[in-house]
């Protein structure tokens, strides 16, 4: 393996192949310009055309204590982005068969969910189809964000982890982004290769040749020419987001973007070489139905075309790899500026640079007939999707508004009869089938998938009683926390966490299923109507079960 990477770089340094296609610089100049105000936090963005770093920029300020200016030496924290590195210290010991991509993960930890007989693939946990529930939202539910607690490391995370009895969902069904499975993976490979794991993954970047790059351990080391992250709240100053972790493996990798550059050539010019390490790291997992993400990597069309890519946001920090294979194009965005959409900033200039495709789709985008034009109060009701959420339709100063959950409802624009469209995004649309009986509906159209049917649900008017069986306290052995529900005569039922000092109106959306914020809840009774337990589901944890205690 040292030998291929001896040889790889020893290509970089003599390769010089000339630019196929012109980048206007003058115009990514112009673009980046437009971002950045004067005194305001930076960015760093690079290209790569053909193995050769065609681009390199370096706009704003990396500390506004000291007025330093964003720089080549500059390190910024990649957030999820650092992913990929993850996995390619993962199949880097598959390829030296020390480990196996479809080897149970409790072959290597045996303490992991033992009560559980369904098989947790390796590969599941690179592709994000595990069903392991993110420890980061497991500790928002606790009321202990990670952000406020000084000194969060791995060994917390894997201690929560290991108190988890239950998955998402059944291993390699779905794809849901989960943070724990690369903490897991950090400790796999840890425990295969018998060294800690920033070491392991400090001597690839060497290998690399990427001498600027590491993960962070501890908050409170000295990382030289670090940038601090920003962000503007909307009150017209900059506040430092303070960053008190020393999680490492899922995020919080530090860099620069010469070291970022180095490795786009790297994986331009070793793309040839089909079996070796990085061109198998840009491809979908083998023997995996989810074929829309990879070895911490995206891979779907930007712009129209094909691509390879990953975002990430860790507090103010934010950052983007995007990469053409087929164009040999890749876009590097590194940012301290937590105002700024890293995402949305590459993705303009790939469109500067090689223009946008109009993608022809393969799904329907809007119905072939549609319905005459129903009374607007006549389609307003719940709907669920096929994925068990409820979309509420509610009508508002004469229009209607579309809100799945407490999410902030969109407007709908009448386009014809009962077809709508999001008054943000046109390619959304809704075609309402109003029917006088049970039967009526809603089909979503987008350019993406195939178009979803959801069934309208029949009005639930909770009766006193309900209300009162849903009173009590509820403890969850995985998070050893407990809440309770009380019933208050101006608000109705309320939430409230043990310990904690506020108070939440719930809203019965239907029966058997409650909402508190963002806590969706749904019920289980037993025959004579008691609530034995809630499933409570919040972001990317599914159906934690809380059991009724009193």
């Amino acid at each position: 393996m040292k030998s291929f990477f001896a040889a790889l770089l020893l290509l970089l340094a003599t390769f010089t192949q000339g630019i196929a296609q012109n980048i206007e610089v003058a115009k990514i100049d112009q673009l980046l310009e437009s971002k950045i105000k004067a005194g305001a936090p930076g960015l760093a963005l690079g290209i790569v055309k053909n193995g050769t770093i065609v681009y390199e920029r370096y706009l704003g300020l990396a500390n506004l204590q000291h007025q330093i200016p964003v720089e080549a030496q500059t390190r910024f924290n990649l957030a999820s982005v650092a992913k990929q590195f993850t996995a390619l210290c993962v199949l880097k010991l598959v390829l030296e068969n020390k480990l196996s991509l479809e080897a149970d993960i409790r072959q290597y930890l045996p303490q992991m969910y033992p009560q559980l007989k369904t098989a947790i693939p390796l590969k599941t946990l690179l592709n994000h189809s595990s069903g392991v529930r993110d420890f980061y939202d497991l500790l928002s539910i606790s009321g202990k964000p990670w952000w406020r607690q000084e000194g969060l490391d791995n060994e917390d995370a894997l201690a929560l982890l290991l108190k988890q009895k239950e998955l998402n969902f059944t291993p390699d069904t779905e794809h849901w982004y989960s943070n724990s499975n690369y903490t897991l993976l950090a400790e796999i490979v840890t425990k295969v290769s018998g060294t800690p794991f920033p070491e392991y993954a400090k001597q690839l970047f060497t290998d690399l040749g990427m001498p600027n790059t590491q993960f962070c351990t501890n908050y409170m080391q000295v990382i030289p020419f670090q940038s601090l992250p920003y962000n503007d709240w909307g009150d017209g100053s900059w506040q430092q987001y303070p960053m008190m972790t020393n999680l490492y493996a899922d995020g919080f990798l530090y860099t620069t973007l010469k070291d970022q550059l180095v490795f786009e050539q790297a994986i331009q010019k070793a793309a040839a070489q089909a079996n070796s390490l990085l061109p198998i790291s840009q491809k979908p997992i083998p023997n995996t139905r989810i074929q829309s993400y990879g070895y911490g990597l995206e891979i779907s069309p930007i712009n129209g075309y094909p691509a390879v890519h990953h975002s990430g946001s860790t507090g103010s920090y934010n950052a983007q790899t995007l990469r053409f294979p087929d164009e040999k194009l890749s876009i590097i965005v590194l940012s301290n500026n937590g105002n700024l959409w890293s995402g949305g900033i590459a993705r303009e200039v790939a469109a500067q640079i090689l223009g946008r495709k109009t993608a022809e789709t393969p799904y329907l985008t809007r119905p072939a007939q549609v319905q005459a034009a129903s009374t607007p109060s006549d389609l307003v009701g719940q709907y669920r999707s096929t994925d068990n959420n409820i979309i509420r339709i509610q009508l508002k100063e004469a229009h209607l508004y579309w809100q799945m959950d407490n999410n902030n409802p969109r407007k709908l624009i009448q386009e014809e009869g009962n077809l709508y469209h999001w008054d943000i995004d046109e390619d959304w649309k809704i075609a309402f089938s109003n029917r006088p009986d049970s039967t009526s509906s809603m089909v979503l159209y987008t350019k993406s998938e195939q178009p979803e049917v959801l069934k309208k649900l029949p009005p639930f008017s909770p009766s006193d009683a309900y209300l009162q069986a849903c009173v009590g306290k509820y403890f969850s052995a995985e998070l050893d926390l407990a809440f309770t529900i009380k019933m208050s005569l101006e608000k109705g039922l309320i939430f409230k966490r043990e310990g904690g000092k506020n108070e939440t109106k719930i809203e019965v959306v239907q029966k058997g299923e409650l909402l508190a914020s963002d806590y969706k809840m749904r019920l289980e009774t037993a025959a004579n109507g008691r609530v034995m337990a809630v499933l409570l589901t919040y972001s990317r944890v599914r159906s934690l079960r809380f059991e009724k205690v009193e």
